[in-house]
């Protein structure tokens, strides 16, 4: 009975939702304004594709709710364009708004959110605001800005920039998959590409996360992104060939991570206790640079000061082939750095490792790696010369090889270190360097135009098997009593049956692959040699290792034949683990001398982007349900993610709400309706891409 009366008040609840939306079609921007006016949540409202000129803004004020909110958007993406001196204000008491699809050619400093709004979203949408001032201001809480595209700004102001109210900064923002592209440079200050924050804002704590989002030649002055907030997480986000520098200019406890720098000034570090690691810098100069200070807020000095960096760690990171890595820049009277951590990470190329031009105060200097460049600023205890054993991979990205020093390098602490720049959870003993070594899925790389902007693919492609022997790795071979060398071993992975590898003797054999990444192989192929018959191999194993000492059997092979030369056969597996190398021992060929072989192909069932590990619905629990009013919501299975949890009420109104936040491991969020009228609720939990609703019940 429980069950039924359930399941009646779902659908009852449902059908209440469902019937409260309207979807309306305007052609004019005074009929946009007046459906806004009228709008109700869960109202969607679409501006037909066309340009319209706005001579004043179009002003929101209206509220929708978590589970209806009111969208409006363009007919088709990039489709209504909006021109002139007017554009979106978004006021007090504004919330749950989604503005979606446009293309905004109006004047800079038109698009908006104010004080007091919240939870609203600008998603797949192009800002080209021509002029002097702001491309998108944000103030107000809990706003998602995602999937757009910022480009071609030739005036001063900011592309987007971040505000709050008082002496609070926005808080719980999320900004992630926008493409930043073409901000042309100018005379004078206040031209960041992304500006978070003020002076005013610096001392209260945004608990922000900027993430996923790709830069690309943006010289607006000195400064590209410019943080001037406490507790903000930049990670993962690629900033390439930008002429200007990643700042932390006001602030304190921010936390950079993943992110990937490539042909920039790097990044400047001011403020106390932020945490920098796991980030990639290659063709910078300089990489590192840690800020020397004038003043020290703490002991009262204006917050306008370039504040002491205090207690930053810099750990874990990748440098290589960097003009100047870690630097210092020398200051009249400066107060220089204290208390600074710079550990593990790995310096290779470049005229110094580390220039420190001082004051440096207490230090630590711990296990970095550095290979042909001089330690110059490290003292003797804070580093080894070694090769780190990294090579460039098929994203760009250098990764730690086999028998690398760095791996398992830190047995201890460091506990804030908790993921790779591959978005990989790091466990002891930590690799030095960005790259952790592991068989777990890759949720982030170096950002290519397609993966983010308007017109990026937000869903998952499909899964497919790849040919990971097209990856750039190494094929080696042992091949005993030959009588004569192997015919070009490589030759079995160029994708050419015309070439063969060719093993005289009757004696075992193996062939050996190392690939770039750990893959999970399910299937592979053999093509057998195009001239001489006999010598196809006959019993064999596929073998998988990630150290080569412990090898596991994927896949047992006897008695097989071919029944002629260069004939291609498939063969699957039910392998599920990642492995690095994978080896191929032939045991016996046909009864001719020597094996042959033309192709050896390995299939690992890889994602077509970096989101496609991400499954379309987040797999939720809730528990226990029904409950008497306090209840858990876990996530299963956490990937490293921001999730948004939200409790609806049956009319769909927020009731509870709260963020996961990207670099917490935590899976569990507790609610408490035992204040709340018996009935049914919802629970919506959002990671910017794929939403999952659960019903829950209270007594």
């Amino acid at each position: 009975m429980r069950k039924k009366l359930r399941s009646l008040l779902l659908l009852c609840c449902l059908a209440v939702m469902q019937t409260t939306t309207a979807q309306t079609t305007v052609t004019s921007l005074s009929a946009l304004q007046s459906a806004i006016n009228n709008a109700s949540p869960g109202d969607v409202i679409i501006l037909a594709n066309g340009t319209y000129t706005a001579s004043t803004d179009i002003s929101i004020t209206k509220q929708g709710t978590a589970a209806q909110p009111i969208t409006i958007k363009a007919q088709s993406v990039a489709g209504a364009i909006i021109t002139g001196t007017g554009g979106f204000n978004i006021s007090s008491p504004a919330r749950y708004i989604v503005v979606q699809g446009f293309k905004f050619t109006h004047s800079a400093n038109k698009a908006k959110t104010g004080s007091g709004t919240s939870f609203c979203r600008f998603t797949r949408n192009i800002f080209e605001t021509p002029g002097n001032g702001e491309n998108l201001t944000i103030a107000g809480s809990h706003h998602e800005i995602d999937y757009n595209t910022f480009q071609h700004k030739n005036a001063l102001g900011r592309f987007l920039a971040i505000r709050g109210s008082g002496s609070q900064i926005a808080e719980s923002l999320w900004i992630h998959h926008n493409y930043f592209l073409d901000q042309q440079p100018q005379s004078g200050n206040g031209i960041e590409t992304l500006q978070f924050g003020l002076s005013g804002y610096s001392m209260s704590s945004s608990n922000s996360t900027v993430e996923y989002n790709l830069f690309e030649q943006c010289a607006g002055e000195n400064e590209m992104i410019s943080v001037k907030a406490s507790a903000v997480t930049l990670r993962y986000n690629t900033i390439r060939d930008c002429p200007a520098q990643f700042t932390l200019r006001h602030g304190n406890k921010c936390k950079v991570y993943g992110n990937y720098f490539i042909n920039t000034p790097g990044i400047r570090i001011f403020g106390d206790d932020h945490f920098i690691y796991s980030n990639h810098f290659e063709s910078c100069n300089p990489a590192i640079n840690i800020g020397n200070g004038d003043g020290e807020v703490a002991d009262g000095s204006p917050l306008t000061c370039h504040d002491r960096p205090d207690r930053v760690l810099i750990a874990f990171n990748t440098l290589v082939n960097n003009t100047s890595n870690i630097t210092q820049s020398g200051r009249s009277n400066g107060l220089g750095a204290t208390y600074t951590n710079v550990a593990y990470n790995i310096i290779q190329g470049g005229s110094t490792a580390a220039q420190i031009a001082g004051p440096y105060t207490n230090p630590t200097w711990k296990g970095n790696i550095i290979y042909n460049t001089s330690a110059g600023a490290i003292p003797g205890g804070g580093y080894v010369t070694a090769n780190p054993q990294v090579a460039r991979d098929t994203t760009g990205t250098f990764h730690l090889q086999s028998g690398s020093p760095a791996i398992g390098a830190a047995t201890s602490g460091y506990t804030d270190v908790k993921f790779d720049m591959d978005g990989q959870s790091r466990t002891l003993p930590l690799d030095a360097g960005a790259d952790q070594v592991s068989t777990a899925a890759v949720t982030a790389r170096i950002l290519t135009p397609s993966m983010v902007g308007h017109n990026a693919n937000s869903t998952p492609p499909v899964n497919q098997l790849v040919d990971i022997t097209d990856n750039g790795g190494v094929i080696t071979g042992q091949y005993p009593n030959t009588t004569k060398p192997a015919e070009d071993i490589p030759s079995l992975i160029d994708n050419n049956t015309a070439t063969k590898y060719f093993r005289s003797g009757r004696t075992a054999l193996w062939v050996q692959y190392k690939s770039t990444t750990p893959a999970a192989v399910t299937k592979y192929t053999l093509t057998s040699g195009n001239d001489v018959p006999g010598r196809d191999p006959k019993n064999w194993t596929l073998q998988g290792s990630n150290d080569t000492i412990t090898w596991t059997s994927i896949d047992s092979r006897s008695n097989e034949t071919f029944a002629s030369r260069g004939l291609t056969k498939n063969y699957t597996c039910t392998n599920t683990t990642a492995y690095r190398y994978y080896r191929l021992n032939i045991t016996s060929n046909n009864g001719d001398t020597g094996t042959q072989l033309a192709e050896w192909e390995l299939f690992a069932l890889q994602a077509g982007s970096m989101m496609a590990t991400l499954d379309k619905e987040v797999p939720v629990n809730v528990y226990p349900n029904p409950t008497t009013g306090l209840f858990k919501v876990r996530l299963t299975d956490k990937k490293n993610k921001s999730y948004r949890l939200i409790v609806l009420d049956a009319k769909g109104h927020q009731v509870a709400a709260t963020v996961l936040a990207a670099d917490q491991t935590t899976l569990e969020a507790n609610f408490n309706l035992t204040a709340m009228p018996g009935g049914m609720y919802f629970v919506q939990v959002s990671d910017g891409l794929h939403q999952t609703t659960r019903s829950v019940f209270k007594y």
